[in-house]
């Protein structure tokens, strides 16, 4: 799951349009390898006094540009430790995502990223399938999550994974 968190002063994004159509864009950037439904994007309002940066309050005050901060963390699907090509392309694609509704309002921003273990993540009581297993393929086709596997009913108890 790609999770996504934009954190902004009060007075950008307050555009339903505009949240979903940044939403759209950053779900795009995974859905030829993963199910859409792994994506959550979050915006999150920062009110005056709540965000800061080089010690002074974000605000969306008259001249001033917004501030907004990016991170987005990945447990579905990890890159190959260190630099490498695959990183350099992702971070290309979401500079691509992010430039419409960010960059060219001449917003300030930074992004960053982690990656968590993937067995933390469960989904409707369900750990995700392998990777391009066919379980994974179908919750990909369905964009839902189903029982697979260990969860399929009249499995053994033994064969459950563990939690």
């Amino acid at each position: 799951m790609p999770d996504w968190r934009i954190y902004h002063p009060t007075g950008t994004f307050t555009d339903p349009d505009q949240k979903e159509q940044l939403s759209q864009a950053i779900t795009s950037i995974y859905t030829q390898t993963i199910p859409a439904f792994y994506v959550v994007v979050l915006f999150i309002e920062m009110p005056a006094a709540t965000m800061y940066r080089s010690g002074v309050p974000c605000l969306v005050t008259e001249g001033e540009k917004p501030f907004v901060r990016l991170t987005f963390s990945h447990i579905a699907r990890h890159f190959a430790p260190g630099e490498s090509p695959q990183r350099t392309r992702f971070m290309s694609a979401v500079q691509d995502a992010l430039k419409p509704s960010i960059a060219d309002k001449g917003y300030d921003w930074e992004v960053n990223g982690e990656e968590l273990e993937r067995e933390f993540l469960h989904i409707n009581g369900f750990r995700i399938p392998p990777s391009d297993s066919e379980d994974e393929k179908r919750w990909m086709r369905d964009n839902q999550p189903s029982p697979w596997g260990p969860y399929l009913p009249n499995q053994p108890a033994n064969n459950k994974v563990d939690a």
